[in-house]
């Protein structure tokens, strides 16, 4: 695995500049927004899916990280915040499975595409309900995979990392973009941040033990984004 040191050193992040009336269009539609949670109800009742990440190369290449990582680490069991239709999930070799997703429509398709599967159960994410789940849905893994840049809200990306460290016994693995970047530059539900910086002051009882950073060539990645890479936490 990449050394976290050596895994940090990203370069300065350039992109093209917009002209004004896309700033402007853009903003309109930020203004717009209705949230992160109605964003992705809506997207999935009219047949939307999870997005390009949890298809394709992309979902390859996270799948074979994750399944050698559960295997090499004696992961007994496994809860994810932010399960999505479950096509990701379709290429998991996974012991014992929770996934949790704010669209209740996501958890409908879940649990459809694995109505027969024992090991995997589906329920709707509640982040003012946490309390009440908290053994049901505390696990040796928890995983955040494509989530955090799609939380735009600050309150609710706070109380989304609240709720996954304190459901993780041993680790955490997220898998996202990790760069501060004006919200202004992308669609209104995607918001390019800095978490791990955020992580260490609010979480010090965990560790970051290894980025694994994203070959582009295996996945769907657009060549204009922001890197977005795998981080290990490891309880202290």
């Amino acid at each position: 695995m990449r050394s976290v040191k050596s895994a940090l050193m990203i370069k300065k992040y350039d992109r093209p500049k917009t002209s004004f009336l896309t700033q402007l269009l853009i903003r309109f539609r930020q203004f717009a927004f209705p949230g992160s949670k109605n964003y992705w109800e809506k997207r999935y009742s009219l047949g939307g899916n999870s997005g390009q990440g949890s298809y394709g190369k992309s979902a390859e290449f996270k799948s074979e990280l994750l399944n050698k990582f559960v295997r090499e680490n004696g992961i007994s069991s496994i809860t994810e915040y932010g399960c999505g239709d479950g096509n990701q999930l379709a290429y998991a070799k996974y012991p014992q499975y929770i996934g949790l997703d704010i669209s209740a429509q996501a958890v409908k398709l879940s649990s459809k595409l694995f109505l027969e599967d024992t090991t995997k159960n589906f329920f709707v994410y509640d982040p003012n309900d946490f309390k009440a789940n908290k053994q049901r849905f505390t696990a040796d893994l928890v995983l955040s995979l494509d989530v955090i840049y799609h939380l735009v809200e600050d309150e609710v990306y706070r109380k989304y990392l609240i709720n996954v460290f304190n459901s993780a016994k041993k680790y955490v693995v997220i898998y996202s973009s990790n760069q501060e970047i004006p919200r202004i530059l992308y669609s209104r539900h995607v918001r390019h941040r800095e978490f791990t910086r955020h992580i260490e002051e609010w979480f010090p009882a965990w560790e970051l033990k290894d980025i694994i950073k994203n070959n582009r060539s295996l996945s769907d990645t657009r060549i204009n984004e922001p890197s977005v890479d795998f981080f290990i936490f490891k309880a202290r």
